[in-house]
């Protein structure tokens, strides 16, 4: 996410907000985490391949994007996937999608990122998609994916470089509290927003061979006021400062996010709707 003048210190985010957000999740990104996804994916097919014989980690699935769309993929040669989260809610999302869609070759299961219950040298491929860069100890899950990844295997992971609404949700704040003495607590995700950082992580967890770069993508929505909404949705879901707020200042607040975000909305190109162009990074690497 981008900078901001908020918190110093990375907030640890419980998994009881991931389970409140989990059903407006892929919604509220209007498709932005699904190209990020591709994305990831075709690097993965440029230097890994998928195949039959894949033995596949997807680590703080969410709601099953990635196994969503290797599974579109590769519907010749199904891999095996273990889908993993601590999330309930996101959870029960996967596990709804694998009994509607006939997953056989998919593993749902609820598990910390931080402390996988996987034998070392596992998986062929381990990934996570906006997931480790959000752990409370980040060092500790790629500590775990290079664990239960076999040797050769190939890591991907994604983090945000700029989702747009962190700068807007200040620019907010400060227009309703000028005085404020303390800063609005907002997600604040360090040593992840961009690619010479991301590349040092993966390189300090003992991957080899480490690529990293920015890339677009966009949050498709049918209107301005409704991306505008799922926006103010996650961010009162991800900041204790909204949190705390009793409904009338949450609603002037609100009227300033909006003034100060709408402008990021732009008419799609083929006219049906709006759309606001995030930026993410694909990192990836070998054991």
């Amino acid at each position: 996410m981008a900078e901001s003048s908020a918190t110093s210190n990375k907030l640890n985010i419980p998994s009881h907000v991931f389970d409140e957000i989990a059903k407006k999740y892929a919604s509220g990104l209007g498709g932005a985490n699904s190209d990020i996804v591709r994305e990831l994916l075709s690097r993965c097919q440029e230097e890994y391949p998928i195949s039959e014989e894949s033995v596949i980690h997807d680590n703080a699935c969410g709601p099953a994007i990635v196994t969503s769309s290797i599974l579109d993929s590769n519907t010749g040669s199904v891999p095996r996937i273990f889908a993993t989260d601590y999330a309930q809610g996101m959870i029960d999302v996967a596990n709804t999608y694998k009994e509607r869609k006939g997953w056989d070759s998919v593993t749902v299961q609820f598990m910390d990122g931080q402390a996988l219950e996987f034998e070392d040298e596992k998986f062929t491929h381990s990934i996570s998609s906006l997931g480790v860069f959000l752990f409370p100890d980040d060092k500790k899950g790629l500590s775990e994916m290079y664990r239960t990844l076999k040797p050769g295997g190939w890591i991907g992971v994604t983090s945000w470089k700029d989702v747009r609404w962190p700068a807007a949700a200040k620019i907010a704040y400060d227009r309703l509290f000028p005085d404020a003495q303390e800063p609005m607590q907002l997600p604040n995700v360090k040593n992840w927003e961009d690619p010479t950082s991301c590349r040092s992580n993966l390189l300090d967890a003992g991957f080899k061979d480490v690529k990293s770069e920015v890339i677009p993508c966009i949050n498709r929505q049918p209107s301005t006021e409704a991306g505008i909404e799922v926006l103010t949705g996650f961010l009162r879901s991800l900041s204790p400062t909204a949190k705390a707020w009793e409904d009338g200042t949450w609603g002037e607040y609100c009227k300033h996010f909006g003034d100060a975000i709408k402008d990021a909305f732009v008419p799609s190109l083929d006219g049906n709707g709006v759309e606001c162009t995030l930026y993410a990074i694909v990192t990836s690497g070998f054991k």
